[in-house]
């Protein structure tokens, strides 16, 4: 399968989606604004450090260079495939209560409770995702529709692309503290409508073993045929080799955070399994000028951050005045956020304003 069909987005669905959460970001806003004037001395607001390269003589790419990635990640990752690999589904459930805090019996959530899971998420939620699900259906139905690439070189040999699915694929949906239905059907629909004929998706369990109702309601929506309570390079392990419950998988796709991403690549480079992409920790820049509304850009810049540590939100602007106001919209936003934690974790080591020339 080629790998942009699982990266193809439908832009009419995402522009949605936006709209949605930026005017619920909006009312945050606002509503925020009101509940700050008793914030007390020791109140830490978020604003974002500015680099102001109008007038710099230093090359920009050095100045937003990362830092270089610490070694001990990557390590971890080494052990936590070695230990997947060897043990199983043993060292799963080790390495699941290790890191998530949960002791799972059953590493695979029974199929009733897949199918339940509907009933118990609210209703004007589970329509959209279903409008979602046929929205994002009806775009890779159009990309499977074109018919075979053929190309002719100068010497007059012809070459055809043709897209063939695998037979198994491994869908990786980040957990914990926060649901992402979202990433079920971006992940599952593609596949599905390429061919696929299983999948088999790994999401973190919460510390007393549950998974998100809307989780396990997407997967239903998008026909999902497995789903497991492991997260982390766990889970991307054990679906690259498979284990006594978890059978082992072509192709695995899905974001997540830099142990998961590591992990990916580890396997993908050895030669063990596909991937899509390297997808996480998140990346996001922002270039507006003085029309963009500050909230909006706010809300852009924080609903990446909210993802977790390690990721990377910019605004690029020549308006000092859009960047003040910004960071204001930040301040209110982050307040009445739910995840406020992780965003103010994630704006505090990634998160930048870079003023530049118009």
């Amino acid at each position: 399968m080629r790998s942009s069909s699982w990266e193809a987005r439908l832009e009419s669905s995402a522009r949605s989606e936006s709209t949605v959460i930026r005017a619920a970001c909006r009312l945050s806003f606002q509503g925020a604004i009101r509940s700050r004037a008793g914030r007390g001395p020791g109140y830490d607001p978020v604003v974002l450090s500015r680099l102001d390269l109008r007038g710099a003589d230093a090359d920009p790419r050095v100045a937003l260079t990362p830092a270089a990635t610490d070694a001990g990640p990557l390590d971890a990752v080494h052990e936590i495939i070695a230990a997947v690999r060897a043990g199983g589904d043993g060292a799963v459930r080790e390495l699941t209560e290790r890191f998530d805090g949960a002791r799972i019996d059953d590493l695979r959530v029974p199929a009733d409770e897949i199918a339940a899971a509907s009933a118990h998420v609210d209703p004007t939620l589970r329509d959209a995702l279903v409008h979602a699900a046929g929205r994002i259906r009806e775009y890779h139905e159009g990309q499977a529709a074109v018919p075979e690439a053929v190309g002719i070189d100068r010497q007059g040999v012809s070459v055809t692309e043709r897209v063939v699915p695998v037979d198994r694929v491994g869908l990786y949906v980040p957990g914990g503290r926060a649901a992402y239905p979202s990433t079920v059907l971006m992940t599952a629909i593609p596949a599905r409508v390429a061919g696929v004929a299983d999948l088999a998706l790994c999401v973190p369990p919460a510390r007393d073993g549950s998974v998100p109702a809307v989780t396990l309601a997407a997967a239903g929506i998008a026909g999902v045929d497995e789903v497991y309570r492991v997260g982390g390079a766990q889970a991307i392990a054990a679906l690259a080799y498979g284990t006594e419950t978890i059978g082992p998988v072509d192709v695995v796709v899905g974001p997540g955070n830099v142990y998961v991403s590591l992990a990916k690549h580890v396997l993908a480079a050895a030669g063990v399994v596909g991937i899509e992409s390297i997808a996480g920790p998140s990346e996001l820049v922002v270039v507006a000028d003085g029309t963009a509304p500050p909230d909006f850009v706010a809300a852009d810049l924080a609903a990446q951050a909210e993802h977790g540590p390690g990721g990377t939100a910019v605004l690029v602007t020549w308006d000092v005045a859009l960047a003040d106001a910004v960071d204001a919209a930040l301040v209110a936003l982050v307040d009445a956020a739910t995840r406020r934690e992780e965003i103010r974790s994630t704006l505090a080591s990634g998160g930048r304003t870079v003023l530049v020339r118009d």
